[in-house]
Formats: structure tokens, C-alpha cells, sequence
């Protein structure tokens, strides 16, 4: 489980660093996002937003897997958020 949760880290960086990546071989020197026409800009903007998306989800899944396997020593400070997420908003409605 410790194995996966790693390759759910280190795939989520670095699908993190290839978004930004993409952003930044695309802005000039002053700090302006270049597209050649609309569609390439339509189609970076769904490129990145698809990239960043899959890096929080693959971060938050490895971090989670480490959190509630190591819960009884230092998982806790991940997990704790989670449950109490779980109590007030989802149970709370």
C-alpha cells in the first residue's frame, strides 16, 4: 500500500511540474501567456486545467492512503481534516 501511495505522489508532482511547466514555456518576459490563435489558446487552457486537476487528485490519494495507513502515529494530522470535513459539512446538511 506504502508503494502505491508513493507512486500516487510522485505521479501527482509530476504531472504538477508539467503544467507549470507548460505555463511557463509559454510566457515572455514579462509575464504575459502567449497562444498563437484562440483555438491553441482554448486547447492549453484544457491541457493545463486537465493536467492540474489529475495532479491534486493523485497528490490528495497518495497523501490520503498515507494518512489513513499511518493513522495511529503521524496520519492523524492528515486524516483529522477529513473527519472533521465528514462530520460538520456532509453530516451537518
Amino acid at each position: 500500500m506504502e508503494y502505491i501511495a508513493v507512486l500516487f505522489l510522485v505521479a501527482g508532482f509530476a504531472l504538477m511540474l508539467a503544467h507549470r511547466k507548460r505555463r511557463f514555456d509559454r510566457t515572455n518576459q514579462f509575464g504575459v501567456e502567449r497562444f498563437p490563435d484562440y483555438g491553441a489558446k482554448l486547447w492549453g487552457r484544457a491541457k493545463d486545467g486537465t493536467l492540474r486537476v489529475l495532479s491534486i487528485v493523485m497528490l490528495t490519494a497518495g497523501l490520503l492512503m498515507l494518512g489513513f495507513r499511518y493513522e495511529d502515529s503521524w496520519g492523524w494530522v492528515i486524516t483529522l481534516p477529513v473527519y472533521l470535513f465528514a462530520l460538520f459539512i456532509l453530516l451537518g446538511t
